[in-house]
């Protein structure tokens, strides 16, 4: 991989801390997640899945003038861009599918530099809805390789994925659990990205 180019790390890392002192539930994901597992070496933004409504998550970034950008296509979500869209706050991540709306849940699945990150199942089907074929391909191959997590494959499973998708998930390895509790057998759900 050449040279990552992403953009400033600073401008993440002060949304993180705003959300995490709000107690809200965040994950680095898309492209920031990839480059964290070292999947891709370009970062276009940083994506950040919140599991709250705009309501809750605009008052604590209205000093940096956000964007707000509604549901629309295949998104069943909404987005807040900060600086200039450098970081996108994606407000309760769900897509549009022909069985109904299907929620992404934010799942924290380790850290990066302080960062939660979110699950690479999550990403895999996202990108897939997407129709982010290349993407999705180089997820479902990280996790044919290190297993998926078997409480995440569950919880997209109950969402109303297209047949195709939910059978490549559930096609996946399973990596074995630790001590049962977490994402990913520890006790605090973390895991370090292979570099």
């Amino acid at each position: 991989m050449s040279a990552a180019r992403t953009p400033p790390f600073e401008l993440l890392a002060d949304a993180s801390r705003r959300l995490a002192a709000a107690g809200l539930t965040h994950a680095l994901g898309a492209s920031g997640l990839l480059h964290a597992h070292g999947l891709v070496d370009h970062v276009g933004d940083w994506d950040v899945t919140v599991s709250a409504g705009r309501d809750v998550v605009e008052p604590l970034v209205a000093d940096l003038a956000p964007r707000f950008a509604g549901s629309s296509g295949v998104h069943a979500d909404s987005k807040l861009m900060l600086h200039g869209g450098a970081v996108e706050l994606i407000l309760d991540f769900a897509f549009v599918t022909e069985g109904g709306v299907a929620r992404m849940p934010t799942i924290v699945a380790g850290h990066w530099q302080g960062i939660p990150l979110g699950a690479l199942e999550v990403w895999a089907a996202a990108y897939t809805l997407l129709g982010r074929a290349a993407k999705a391909d180089l997820v479902f191959a990280r996790l044919a390789e290190t297993g998926a997590d078997g409480a995440v494959l569950a919880r997209l499973a109950a969402e109303p994925l297209p047949a195709a998708l939910a059978a490549r998930l559930s096609a996946l390895p399973v990596r074995p659990r630790d001590d049962g509790t977490g994402p990913s057998g520890s006790a605090d759900g973390s895991r370090t990205p292979r570099p």
